[in-house]
């Protein structure tokens, strides 16, 4: 009956999607260069944002560090083409350290921008990384920089009904292990009581 309970629990689970759990961090700007209005960057989607011009960049520090975490922004259109350098890094003995850049081209239609950080962060600091650098590489086609608004970082943890599947998970594997310890037992018992004496009786 158990067994039966844990099945339809189960798929009750597998039958809505799962998502990750979205966990904003306090954020706040480190350093910038060549951005006007660096502080539209930060906060919830307005139209407002920090436009960093060929060349320039901003560096954005949080209030956690973004160990398991990534990066959910909102781009606004531009004209032309950007190419955007993207690094993550952590302050190491006073001095701002960042991971290998990865490159992100922006064909100015705008939009929502998300990307996994885990990889980069692992190489800098094991302990997370709370600086975030987005270096505009290079303005294409007459645009004058790309637009940042709402950047964030984002945890990757899982929602509570993950959380509750995989305690599912566990509940049940130990009950089907309980149970065959049980079954287990029971057979070595009836191996004492009723073979064990024919052995010797023959």
């Amino acid at each position: 009956m158990a067994v039966r309970i844990l099945i339809i629990l189960f798929a009750a689970a597998l039958a809505t999607p799962a998502k990750a759990a979205t966990s904003i961090f306090p954020i706040a700007v480190f350093s910038s260069n060549l951005t006007t209005n660096p502080l539209n960057a930060l906060g919830t989607p307005d139209g407002a944002a920090a436009l960093i011009g060929p060349g320039g960049d901003i560096v954005l520090q949080y209030g956690l560090p973004l160990s398991g975490g990534g990066l959910a922004a909102t781009v606004l259109p531009v004209a032309g083409f950007n190419v955007l350098a993207v690094s993550i890094g952590e302050v190491i003995g006073s001095v701002a350290t960042f991971s290998g850049e990865f490159v992100i081209v922006d064909s100015g239609a705008g939009g929502a921008l998300n990307a996994d950080l885990t990889a980069l962060c692992a190489g800098v600091s094991p302990t997370g990384c709370s600086l975030l650098k987005i270096r505009n590489a290079g303005s294409l086609l007459g645009s004058t920089g790309i637009q940042f608004d709402a950047v964030s970082g984002v945890t990757t943890a899982p929602e509570p009904s993950v959380w509750a599947l995989m305690i599912l998970g566990f509940a049940g594997t130990a009950m089907r292990l309980k149970e065959a310890r049980r079954n287990g037992n029971r057979v070595r018992a009836y191996d004492r009581i009723f073979r064990f004496p024919r052995r010797l009786a023959a």
